[in-house]
């Protein structure tokens, strides 16, 4: 079991502790939506490499998840995840009880597919993604706040030309 709070503002994270990186993808006017066994978020992501910074993170993930090329110059830090354990500790190597997830936005135009073809996660993990308008995400994630905050702000942030 996992505590989790989200924050928006924009602060140096304590690199050690920052372990994913979640990245809001939007697609023109429409926002990217991931579902796999325990429903539907609106954040590709997941573990980062030893070394590798959050564009390189968000890049790899979202691409492996959804089949979308995210544009480094787009990438725009909105906040982060902090997350506590409640159980006991693994021993798995990961900072423990309190670790972080930075939360990024970035526009993609390219796919490896079609837009609206069928793409499961490499990892098998993700089993499909797709693209809905932002009134359509933010009301299905009417019962998850962070989520909601964190489309909110990155419909809200500068996009690049």
């Amino acid at each position: 079991p996992l505590e989790i709070a989200g924050y928006s503002a924009i602060v140096d994270l304590p690199d050690e502790l920052v372990t994913s990186v979640r990245c809001m993808v939007c697609v023109e006017a429409q926002w990217v939506l991931c579902a796999n066994e325990d429903g539907v978020h609106p954040w590709p992501g997941g573990r980062r490499q030893a070394g590798e910074s959050y564009a390189g993170t968000a890049s790899r993930e979202v691409h492996e998840e959804t089949g979308w090329r995210i544009e480094r110059p787009s990438l725009r830090q909105l906040g982060w995840l902090h997350l506590r354990h409640l159980g006991p500790r693994r021993h798995d190597g990961y900072p423990y009880p309190d670790f972080l997830q930075a939360v990024v936005v970035a526009q993609a135009k390219e796919r490896d597919c079609a837009h609206n073809a069928a793409w499961t996660d490499v990892d098998g993990h993700e089993q499909s993604s797709m693209l809905v308008s932002l009134d359509e995400a933010l009301a299905r994630m009417a019962g998850d706040p962070p989520a909601s905050l964190f489309l909110t702000l990155a419909a809200r942030a500068p996009r690049s030309s």
